[in-house]
């Protein structure tokens, strides 16, 4: 019997200096739209589940919305949240929040947020560089398999 899994949640990308205070959104709306259309490897994270608004919907802080439901995803979970942060990889951003609602496993709470001593040496230069290194929060696990950790840095 599957069992559905609801997951959605946002990434807020970071803005860059005066001069050009929009370009790290730019390059996040570049990330996202150069996504697979399909992704042929489960749990499936592709373009299509990723939203991102025009300048009318942005007020200093770019807001990128994601959200997908699929077939008994606490078996592959630790494999979602990998691609993920994957993603989060090539992305500029301060924070991003998943909500994950698992039909038998309940519903939990993923947070990341950047490390801000990075920060300034990745993206105040004139080619600014993705963050790397974050800190994970999270109410679940990051493996259904086994006992996942709530508390990890990258």
């Amino acid at each position: 019997m599957a069992h559905n899994t609801k997951v959605y949640g946002y990434i807020n990308g970071a803005t860059w200096k005066t001069e050009d205070f929009y370009r790290l959104h730019r390059l996040n709306t570049e990330i996202i739209a150069s996504l697979p259309e399909t992704d042929n490897d489960f749990p499936y994270l592709n373009r299509s589940m990723f939203s991102i608004p025009d300048e009318q919907g942005v007020f200093r802080q770019q807001i990128i919305t994601f959200g997908a439901s699929y077939k008994t995803l606490e078996h592959e979970w630790d494999l979602w949240l990998e691609k993920f942060e994957n993603i989060l990889k090539k992305l500029y951003w301060w924070d991003a929040k998943i909500h994950a609602d698992f039909e038998i496993m309940g519903q939990y709470v993923y947070e990341w947020e950047i490390d801000f001593n990075e920060r300034e040496q990745n993206w105040w230069a004139e080619s600014p560089k993705p963050i790397s290194k974050w800190t994970f929060n999270s109410n679940g696990q990051e493996n259904f398999k086994s006992n996942g950790k709530a508390l990890q840095n990258h």
